[in-house]
């Protein structure tokens, strides 16, 4: 059988748990994505994008071009 400190150790950890995924559903604004360029180029996202919305070198050298 478990012992009461395990026990609240787990329900600590669970809350926690709940806390941060609340905190970071909550934090996160509206998606912005627009795969109109994608499709015009025949490109995937991640030609152009590290980590949506920031663009990568290729992709601030594409905007600066302005195709």
């Amino acid at each position: 059988m478990r012992n009461l400190k395990t026990v609240r150790a787990i329900s600590v950890g669970a809350a926690t748990a709940f806390l941060i995924a609340a905190v970071m559903m909550l934090a996160s604004g509206p998606s912005m994505a627009n795969p109109a360029m994608a499709q015009k180029t025949g490109q995937a996202c991640a030609k152009c994008h590290s980590a949506p919305p920031a663009l990568n070198d290729y992709g601030k050298k594409y905007k600066e071009s302005g195709k």
